[in-house]
């Protein structure tokens, strides 16, 4: 049963991995880089590695919420 369950794992592990193209596997590999923009051009200036999926994130709201109450 442990042999099974070793099988089982690799064809997941394998099949999650190895079946992805090498693009697609740098791509998430720059993943961390894609909500800065700074980061993604400081980034491609140092290893020349393109960030093709680079997002502008949202601001955030800035309203204050009063105290001493809930959302509901």
């Amino acid at each position: 049963m442990f042999v099974f369950g070793i099988v089982v794992f690799c064809v997941g592990l394998y099949g999650c991995i190895g079946l992805r193209s090498a693009d697609d596997l740098e791509q998430a590999a720059l993943q961390p880089f894609a909500d800065d923009p700074q980061a993604a051009r400081n980034m491609s200036a140092a290893t020349g590695r393109v960030c093709a999926r680079v997002i502008t994130p949202q601001s955030e709201f800035a309203c204050e919420r009063p105290t001493g109450r809930l959302d509901a």
